[in-house]
């Protein structure tokens, strides 16, 4: 039985939790999904625009950049490459006209010079051949113009001409011819070059006898030497379009003026910026859902981690989406309302309500992830809005006045002292966003400096305004007991209290031992001794519908037991956790101290009214004599259970010594034990030590040996 009920719980909160987490994802995908098709502006294009636009947030003008880089690339000019061998074969083919001519000319003088040692008549070359024997030995080196070649009569100017002359002309020619060329020529620059050569002819020192040759042999000398590099230019086009830079829309940049005429290249950056209504963008919507799935499976398994030891993963789970969903919904309403331009109104959002609601409801360790919640919802509701705060300094303020709402609500609190808290927390607000202002530069002497410092002082009330009105409504909806709601039903004014002073004053004081004992024990086992303390004010409160018959409550030598049977005895003695429940239930009491109520005796057997109808009836069942239970589901009952009968068997002791009380805690125990009392509660063996060891302290405390005063 015990393995079913624990196997069908486990499977109740696996289901709660994949439910859970299904609509948190849900939620969130819609909410994000809402902030982002929300667009402040409907304008048309070739329209007025009726206010000026600043841009949202800092994008990437592809288009824009796409245009920089094709320009850029255009701009480069193509790249030629100089052919050297080309270069080379000019400059040679130049100096060897003069080489053969000088060659021609020793030839001439030797033979001049045989002829007198011959005394012979000498006859000079004549100018074929002259031009012969040049021919000749120009055809022998294998050097060629490119395009043009030397004339005949060119050679023959050149031969008759001085050799110092010759040397120096040489020279001038060579000079120019090759500054030209390693500068380069191409196709198109050819004739240019020649006749701007041919124009600055003037201006060398040549005489006017080689004018004509001269224009011959650099005409000749030029030719195309630089050729298209495509491979070249194609690389160097390249390393033009690396080098633009992405052309950005800057946030708070101004798109469009009031008045001005929207084009369709303003529009299209409005487009970018999301500032316009747009076409549904379902990358953006896979996006926003993807988002949402990540942040719920996050957030069940931060929980989960946080929350594990305490087995309460399922309700805190629950109540940690509730408060996610209602933080990107408030997020969502303030971003509507900045984008109807009330910007300085976000400073009243009440950024600390998820930590303070958390507090309030005793889940103080998952404060942190509460802020890291509203921080990631501020970031993506916020961050595509129209606004000329800055989301980064928002994003410092709601983390300043978070983590300072922490340290405030350090521990369980009553309302008044909540409602102090806050008013420091208002302070903090308004300090933080002093501090801000400062940052951001914004004059200290205008109004805009300090109005969102008042807004955030309200922010902070309103903060604890929200949490005291959520607060009941999680504990109605989720049954969660809070540390203040605990501290509000341990108030002896509480009507169930003040009625059972009055009407079972042995009772009361009978929980307030009971109580003292078990919080003691569960706090030396890792338990909830708040709400142990709590709950056994309230355990045996159905024992006023019969209050005479508890023997805490009798005063005198008689009890109504003896006018009743065994059996009737039991029926209003078990009675009581019955009428408990339905006392606390009809008050609207929280269900886990219901179940104090119902389950403190488990499955226990009445063994005095047991014995009792034995004596009338051998063949009695001792199952018609137990507690209908259930037995202890959780470790604080389990501790309860055992205290309960401690403080009422010790209270019977006539003179109750460390070694009596000691045996008498450790037979109950025992007793519970094998009788399988904790068998559907996680109560270590250690657990049973521990509890044991504690319970015999805190019984030595109240019934100590006393001095014997004198009289």
């Amino acid at each position: 039985m015990k393995k079913n009920r624990k196997k069908l719980t486990a499977t109740q909160d696996r289901r709660l939790n994949i439910t859970t987490l299904i609509v948190l994802a849900i939620m969130l995908a819609v909410v994000l999904n809402v902030a982002s098709t929300m667009k402040p502006y409907h304008i048309m294009k070739n329209e007025i625009a009726p206010t000026t636009i600043r841009a949202s947030q800092t994008v990437v003008d592809d288009k824009k950049t796409e245009s920089e880089k094709v320009a850029a690339a255009d701009n480069v000019q193509d790249v030629y490459t100089i052919n050297s061998n080309i270069t080379q074969n000019q400059i040679d083919s130049v100096n060897m006209i003069f080489t053969v001519l000088g060659t021609v000319q020793d030839d001439e003088d030797k033979a001049e010079e045989t002829a007198k040692k011959e005394k012979k008549q000498f006859e000079p070359f004549s100018n074929q051949n002259i031009v012969k024997r040049a021919r000749a030995l120009l055809n022998k080196s294998d050097l060629t113009f490119e395009e043009t070649s030397i004339s005949d009569a060119s050679l023959v100017t050149l031969y008759h001409f001085k050799p110092s002359k010759l040397t120096d002309f040489q020279s001038t020619l060579v000079s120019v011819i090759t500054k030209q060329l390693q500068k380069g020529v191409t196709n198109t620059q050819l004739l240019n070059i020649r006749a701007d050569l041919q124009i600055s002819m003037n201006e060398l020192a040549i005489a006017s006898s080689l004018r004509a040759v001269a224009t011959e042999i650099i005409n000749a000398g030029i030719t195309v030497n630089s050729f298209y590099d495509a491979s070249a230019t194609n690389q160097q086009r390249l390393i033009a379009q690396n080098s633009v830079q992405p052309v950005r829309i800057l946030q708070g940049q101004v798109i469009v003026q009031e008045g001005q005429l929207v084009t369709d290249d303003i529009y299209r950056q409005l487009e970018l910026v999301h500032m316009v209504k747009s076409s549904l963008n379902w990358l953006v919507l896979l996006g926003n859902v993807l988002m949402a799935i990540v942040i719920a499976i996050m957030t069940f398994f931060l929980v989960y981690r946080s929350r594990r030891e305490q087995h309460d993963v399922t309700i805190v789970f629950m109540i940690f989406s509730a408060l996610t969903v209602l933080s990107y919904l408030i997020l969502l309403l303030f971003r509507f309302a900045f984008e109807h331009r009330v910007d300085n109104l976000i400073y009243v959002l009440p950024v600390v309500f998820v930590p303070m609601i958390l507090q309030l409801l005793g889940y103080r360790a998952l404060k942190l992830l509460g802020i890291l919640q509203i921080v990631m919802a501020a970031v993506l509701i916020l961050q595509s809005s129209q606004s000329t705060f800055n989301i980064v300094y928002f994003i410092a303020y709601i983390l300043l006045s978070s983590l300072g709402a922490t340290l405030i609500l350090n521990k369980p609190k009553t309302r008044n002292d909540l409602f102090v808290d806050s008013m420091y927390i208002s302070l903090f607000n308004g300090a933080a966003i002093f501090i801000i202002q400062l940052i951001s530069a914004v004059s200290i002497s205008t109004l805009s400096f300090w109005w969102p410092i008042f807004y955030g002082m309200i922010g902070g009330l309103i903060a604890f305004i929200l949490s005291l009105g959520l607060q009941p409504l999680f504990e109605t909806i989720f049954g969660v007991l809070s540390p203040n709601r605990l501290m509000e039903l341990a108030s002896p004014s509480q009507p169930l209290l003040k009625r059972m002073m009055n009407e079972a004053p042995g009772t009361y004081h009978h929980s307030l031992m009971v109580a003292n004992l078990a919080e003691a024990a569960v706090d030396a086992i890792g338990g909830d001794s708040l709400y142990t303390r709590v709950a056994c004010y309230y355990h045996d409160v159905g024992k006023m519908s019969n209050p005479a018959f508890f023997v805490e409550n009798q005063y005198g030598d008689k009890s109504p037991h003896e006018q009743l049977t065994a059996t009737a005895s039991r029926d209003i003695i078990i009675a009581h956790a019955k009428d408990g429940v339905a006392m606390l239930q009809a008050a609207h009491f929280p269900k886990p101290i219901v179940d104090m109520a119902e389950q403190h005796h488990g499955t226990t057997v009445l063994r005095y009214f047991y014995y009792a109808a034995q004596q009338e009836d051998a063949s009695v069942a001792e199952a018609t004599f137990r507690y209908p239970g259930p037995k202890p589901q959780t470790r604080e009952i389990a501790v309860v259970n055992i205290a309960d009968s401690v403080e009422a068997a010790v209270r019977s002791m006539k003179t109750p010594s460390t070694e009596k009380m000691a045996d008498l805690i450790h037979s109950i125990v025992e007793e519970r034990l094998l009788d399988g009392q904790f068998d559907e509660c996680e109560l270590s063996m250690k657990d049973m030590l521990t509890i044991k060891d504690t319970l015999l302290k805190v019984l030595v405390g109240v019934y100590h040996q006393r001095i014997e005063y004198p009289k």
